[in-house]
């Protein structure tokens, strides 16, 4: 046989209480996954968006006429970026 183990103190509830406690912890579960979805994709975007920037800069360096082209190019990828983050965390909620 197994060990006996203690029940915690506490008032005695019916089921359907114990069923609605199960029902809210795993929504609250589902809604902290979502919200870490949510944080990780827009962290690894900033992420993405400074080393567009810092690659921008590199290639200004490397090539001042180009400077205005490169510019465009990086902040249009940059806003394509925050509307697929965007997108992302409207799909989720």
């Amino acid at each position: 046989m197994g060990e006996l183990m203690r029940r915690p103190a506490g008032m005695p509830v019916s089921r359907q209480v114990r069923n609605e406690l199960r029902q809210v912890a795993g929504e609250l579960h589902v809604e902290q996954m979502r919200t870490r979805a949510i944080s990780t994709v827009a962290e690894h975007a900033m992420g993405e968006v400074a080393l567009l920037k810092r690659t921008q800069m590199d290639l200004e360096k490397a090539c001042p006429d180009a400077a205005e082209a490169l510019a465009l190019i990086a902040n249009t990828a940059a806003g394509a970026i925050a509307k697929q983050v965007h997108r992302f965390g409207n799909d989720l909620a």
